[in-house]
């Protein structure tokens, strides 16, 4: 094991970078491009999409999306959550707390939702009797540590990663070899499925012309991911329905008309192919808008 909190031993880091490399085109890690894309869109004048090269890429997308989301583990898993009051509510605090540190040292929203990810991808893959609360601590700061890794450019160390009140505080050594159980269990998988995946294919039907008009639907749209990726319901649902769900209701907020947003949720049901998961995307639009109205978003206290 490495001295430093940074786990960059040569042979570990060589690695790293070999798998993320492999895992790193944009059809795996469209968040590497997403606001290169935006701006690209919109000096475009925001593009019709639909042409080949985007095809292909949606549908190697989509291809993923089902393998992850039928995963037996994993169905398990999110299976198991609501029977798991325990659980759920750990998972429900972890959550709160990776928050939290992220609003401290402004990681980005991609940060939050690959560390949640990596989470429940961890948990699933793993066999425990029983969680203890310092396990699912533990586990959270190395998967808040990785994706801070994964995606900013400024990270903390890990004494100073475990700040906001953890219940736990461990030993940087400690953390360290979580991370390589992390990584070991993902296979370096680290580049997962999540909605931010389909946003380029989202803004190309949205025909934004403004940059205020952009800059107003992504705060939108990340706030609605923030409020509800706590909520172990939005583990039944595809990434993609997840996307075409907050898109629809960040529009509603931006007031744009109904038959607008009719036009434009039926590009994106026929784009994300959202008819072949039967009603998935009422329930989860339904389920957005439930927790929008509540005001659940993880920033409460």
């Amino acid at each position: 094991m490495c001295d430093s909190p940074n786990l960059h031993c040569n042979e570990q880091h060589r690695i790293m970078e070999e798998q993320t490399k492999e895992q790193s085109d944009p059809e795996s890690s469209p968040f590497l491009h997403c606001q290169f894309m935006i701006q690209e869109k919109l000096a475009g004048g925001g593009g019709e999409g639909g042409g080949e090269e985007d095809e292909l890429e949606l549908q190697g997308l989509l291809s993923r999306e089902e393998r992850a989301q039928s995963e037996p583990l994993f169905c398990s898993y999110r299976d198991r959550l609501p029977e798991d009051p325990a659980l759920d509510q750990a998972r429900r605090e972890a959550i709160k707390w990776t928050h939290r540190v992220c609003r401290r040292y402004a990681f980005s929203c991609i940060t939050e939702v690959l560390s949640v990810d990596y989470f429940d991808r961890l948990h699933a893959n793993i066999q425990v009797a029983e969680m203890k609360p310092w396990m699912v601590q533990l586990v959270a700061t190395a998967c808040l540590s990785l994706a801070a890794k994964v995606n900013e450019i400024h990270v903390p160390t890990l004494s100073a990663l475990q700040v906001e009140g953890p219940n736990y505080v461990f030993e940087p050594k400690t953390v360290q070899r979580m991370e390589l159980l992390v990584l070991s269990t993902l296979e370096w998988r680290m580049n997962p499925i999540t909605p931010f995946s389909f946003l380029n294919h989202i803004i190309a039907r949205l025909h934004f012309r403004t940059s205020s008009q952009m800059d107003q639907f992504s705060t939108l749209f990340e706030l609605s991911l923030l409020s509800l990726i706590s909520d172990s319901r939005f583990l039944h649902h595809r990434p993609s329905v997840i996307a075409a769900a907050m898109t629809c209701r960040s529009m509603e907020k931006m007031r744009y008309e109904g038959s607008q947003i009719g036009c434009y949720r039926d590009a994106l049901r026929d784009t994300l192919k959202w008819s072949e998961a039967g009603g998935m995307f009422e329930e989860c639009y339904e389920l957005v808008g439930e927790l929008q109205c509540k005001g659940a978003y993880v920033n409460c206290p």
